[in-house]
């Protein structure tokens, strides 16, 4: 929360979410991709309420974002909003992470693990075409970027969301078989490519709307990823 925050029946939204990539374990650096949305905690109020930013954020954009349009699409008080966000920037940061994360959820689902690596890539590829071309999964993403940018501690949020995504990008492909402390690094650099050319599709996607055709480039994704993995 961006109040620091906890109040009886009031989830912590806070870097406890999210898991340290630069520890050394393996189950402390990296853990398993997550199998449920960040949401899953909120009691339903909350739940109702972030469902209805989101929703809000993907229909009308981000300056529809104002507490009062949020609590009456939710069909709740804009105390309630206050209640277990604490202000809007706190509300910012939920629907940043539930927007991130529960993409990750999605994608470690697309992603077989233990799988030959050719089919762990084919279902990568297939997170990534949902991610980077479907606006009702995360295209608000990118309409609350600028602002974020902006914003000191929404930055640091999104930092340290990023670093968790380049991480995840490999593990749920290869990092994990990896001993080789040169290697990996090599491949944790590939991990950060891989967001950059997601966050790209997307962009070109938002652009040029239904005319875009994603399937080129991710067809060069997978043959850049099968042969730097192999």
């Amino acid at each position: 929360m961006s109040d620091g925050k906890a109040k009886a029946g009031r989830p912590d939204r806070g870097a406890s979410a999210i898991a340290d990539p630069k520890s050394t374990t393996s189950a402390a650096r990296m853990p398993p991709a997550p199998v449920r949305s960040p949401a899953a905690s909120l009691p339903p109020t909350a739940l109702k309420i972030l469902e209805a930013a989101k929703k809000l954020l993907v229909s009308k954009g981000y300056e529809a974002l104002t507490l009062e349009r949020i609590a009456a699409k939710a069909g709740v008080n804009k105390a309630s909003t206050r209640y277990y966000f604490g202000s809007k920037a706190g509300l910012l940061e939920a629907i940043v992470d539930e927007i991130v994360l529960d993409e990750c959820a999605s994608m470690a689902r697309n992603v077989p693990r233990g799988a030959p690596l050719e089919e762990r890539v084919d279902g990568f590829i297939q997170g990534v075409r949902k991610m980077a071309t479907d606006p009702a999964s995360f295209g608000g993403f990118y309409d609350i970027l600028p602002r974020a940018l902006r914003d000191q501690n929404l930055r640091a949020r999104l930092v340290r969301l990023y670093e968790v995504w380049y991480a995840w990008n490999l593990e749920w492909l290869v990092l994990e078989q990896v001993e080789d402390q040169q290697q990996r690094e090599h491949l944790a650099a590939m991990g950060q490519l891989t967001a950059a050319i997601i966050d790209g599709i997307a962009i070109q996607a938002s652009i040029h709307g239904k005319e875009y055709d994603p399937e080129p480039t991710l067809e060069t994704l997978r043959y850049c990823l099968l042969t730097a993995l192999r």
